[in-house]
């Protein structure tokens, strides 16, 4: 039941379709709005091409999908401008248009077979599907997350990494004396805004920091969850970027969500405290048959989109002991200003008046998916994915390396590029020293790599930085310290002395 939850949890990964995920779960007896099969979009030459469950982890979407306003609008309504009815029928050709390349185009209808996403289709099926979940703008990934963080992107819908006007559901919390913290692995998004930016060492967290926290049930009341967004090499191994981000390896993100759920439920306190979120930003270009409905603008800034439609479907599914088995949300339009509106509702009391815009104030809340009177007892087993394509390392913890030797030369993407603009932006406000002193010359950057090193050499500051605050003994006190001790000793002597003489 809602009231016994303590902890909203959310993890939001990286531009992936309700149907190119989850859409073949359906079936008769899982009646989810998701594929027959029969689905089509028509290709440069008219030729309707059906969805297939054949998606691979990673090499179908290369180049990457566009995912841009203009795109979206192509995809939706088959035109730039975002005109007429919302047919969805343009999909393959807006891909066209970035492979230039007609065989390569079909690639954008290839969906998953659940059993190659084994994490995120049974924790859905076994807990709760929300097949009405959509971004919050038909646009790319920094004004959906904008949009989580602030319920607004302060109109725009473009990739301008700059935040620092935006408040923030973090700050709102902390105006009701409710806890926070975003954990992340080589880059936070809500460093773009102000009120992160000035308060780093109090809510920015690394990955690691999340699974400790959750295992020992110290997790603050709301968490916010950040995946890998960049394969790193580096002495000791491989990481690879496990934000499911086309292209990068799609069973890298389910590593992430089995291992947040695990940690989770590794606590039997915090367990049966805490309700898991697990959604993404954006569709990423790839097909949904779901036309997007009509929204509330969230305020006046509205020059370039007036904000009244919302982005293309997304998977969401919510985990929580209280949710019945094969529960499917289907009456309720859920969008990323949810998140806000439900934290909002689970831990301030006034929370009728603390909203954040006009689209989280009437954004609908999920916490009634928690019908159970009492917990669940059942422990859930995610298994390993079921054919042959599979990894042969099964489930590992994302932290560790891969054992191989590569570097990750690929050109940086428009997102990519967008998070070295906002972490050197980061680094140049920043209050911390360690942070400042970071020395990369990044007009030079071009490639992922040259991105993930300039992101570990900040994370690596940020971590220098908190550990400086924490009063180490200097050399000068520590024969201070040692004296103190001593005649601490010789005081408790003293005192056992005279006791015994008393006696």
């Amino acid at each position: 039941m809602a009231k016994n939850i303590q902890h909203l949890v959310v993890l939001m990964m990286e531009n992936r379709a309700f149907d190119h995920a989850l859409g073949f779960l359906q079936s008769p007896t899982y009646a989810i709005d998701g594929l027959t099969g029969n689905e089509t979009n028509p290709d440069l030459n008219g030729t309707p091409i059906k969805v297939s469950r054949d998606a691979h982890y990673l090499g179908d979407l290369f180049p990457d999908p566009g995912h841009d306003f203009i795109s979206v609008n192509e995809q939706i309504f088959g035109n730039s401008q975002g005109t007429g009815t919302p047919t969805m029928q343009g999909f393959i050709k807006a891909y066209q248009g970035k492979t230039n390349n007609v065989a390569k185009s079909h690639n954008i209808m290839r969906c998953f077979n659940p059993a190659r996403l084994p994490a995120l289709s049974t924790l859905a099926q076994e807990f709760a599907l929300c097949d009405r979940w959509f971004a919050s703008v038909p646009g790319p990934t920094l004004p959906n997350r904008a949009f989580v963080y602030g319920a607004t992107s302060l109109g725009r819908v473009d990739m301008n990494p700059n935040y620092l006007a935006l408040k923030t559901i973090f700050e709102r919390l902390a105006e009701n004396g409710v806890s926070s913290k975003i954990y992340y692995n080589d880059i936070a998004l809500g460093m773009a805004t102000g009120f992160i930016l000035k308060n780093a060492k109090k809510y920015l967290f690394f990955f690691d920091d999340f699974i400790k926290d959750a295992k020992k049930n110290k997790l603050p009341a709301f968490s916010f969850i950040e995946p890998r967004y960049n394969d790193l090499t580096r002495p000791g191994g491989f990481f690879p970027a496990s934000d499911q981000h086309p292209d990068h390896n799609v069973f890298e993100g389910e590593k992430v969500i089995k291992q947040v759920y695990d940690a989770i439920r590794s606590n039997q306190q915090g367990w049966e405290s805490t309700l898991l979120v697990i959604t993404y930003d954006e569709h990423g270009g790839l097909y949904d048959h779901v036309p997007p409905p009509a929204t509330v603008p969230p305020d006046s800034n509205t020059l370039i989109f007036d904000f009244k439609r919302l982005g293309v479907r997304v998977p969401a599914v919510l985990v929580s002991p209280f949710i019945p088995k094969g529960t499917i949300v289907h009456d309720k339009v859920f969008d990323h200003t949810s998140i806000i509106a439900t934290a909002r509702k689970l831990f301030i009391t006034n929370f009728a008046n603390s909203f954040l815009t006009e689209r989280d104030r009437q954004a609908n809340t999920f916490e009634d998916v928690l019908t159970l009177a009492v917990p669940r007892t059942d422990k859930v087993t995610i298994p390993k994915p079921a054919d042959a394509l599979s990894p042969t390392a099964g489930f590992s913890l994302a932290s560790t390396p891969v054992a191989i030797a590569e570097t990750s030369n690929t050109p940086l993407n428009d997102f990519q590029a967008a998070m070295v603009n906002q972490v050197l932006h980061f680094q140049r406000l920043s209050n911390l020293p360690e942070v400042k002193k970071v020395d990369t010359p990044v007009s030079a950057i071009s490639t992922e790599q040259q991105a993930a090193e300039y992101l570990e050499a900040i994370r690596k500051g940020i971590e220098r930085s908190r550990k400086s605050t924490r009063r180490p003994v200097t050399k000068a006190a520590a024969p201070k310290k040692a004296a103190a001790k001593k005649a601490a000793k010789k005081s408790a002597k003293k005192s056992m002395k005279r006791a015994g003489k008393k006696k």
